[in-house]
């Protein structure tokens, strides 16, 4: 069987594509993503899906696959700022992804692949951090009320990407004092 011709990797159609699939997931949720809606996003023909992707599963992941490595980086540069939970919490609580990070968890728990992208990524994550904040932990002057690094990490993570995704949605109630709780415990944490 012959292996038909795919587009380019770097080329910038591949990348309308991709950012195609963003914006229909944005706007009307992955249930809408069809390789006419994401085309159509794009600016290109449907045909040029199939051009540049095996299927479309393989455009998804693709994607997903793009947004995640700009989360990590995201991330790692968080962990390398002079305040690393700060920074970190951050990245967590942004809300501009938010609404695309909930529609790939979603779309995780239909699609076997993108879920075990996610749980890959996810642990990962995790690891990143966990030196830069046992040393962070290490240094606090209330290091004896600080629970492991691990669970430091995923509050951050948990409670941020909380805040995050409401904050998408417009939920806004308690945000504020939220914010304000987590601030007062990473600066005990992470004193200036």
């Amino acid at each position: 069987m012959a292996t038909r011709r795919m587009g380019l990797e770097n080329s910038s159609s591949r990348t309308a594509l991709m950012d195609g699939v963003e914006a229909v997931m944005r706007e009307d949720g992955y249930a809408a993503l069809t390789a006419r809606s994401v085309a159509e996003r794009a600016g290109l023909k449907h045909q040029l899906v199939y051009y540049y992707f095996q299927t479309m599963d393989d455009l998804l992941m693709a994607t997903y696959q793009r947004h995640i490595a700009r989360v990590q980086e995201q991330i790692e540069t968080a962990f390398r700022d002079p305040r690393p939970l700060h920074a970190f919490w951050d990245v967590c609580s942004n809300p501009h992804d938010a609404r695309l990070n909930m529609e790939f968890m979603a779309m995780a728990n239909h699609n076997a692949a993108i879920r075990a992208e996610t749980v890959r990524f996810g642990e990962h994550i995790r690891q990143v951090g966990l030196d830069q904040v046992g040393a962070q932990i290490e240094t606090s002057p209330h290091r004896e009320e600080v629970f492991s690094p691990r669970a430091v990490t995923q509050a951050i993570a948990a409670i941020g990407s909380t805040v995050g995704i409401e904050g998408a949605l417009g939920i806004a109630g308690g945000h504020d004092e939220t914010r304000a709780m987590v601030a007062w415990w990473l600066d005990r944490l992470e004193p200036e």
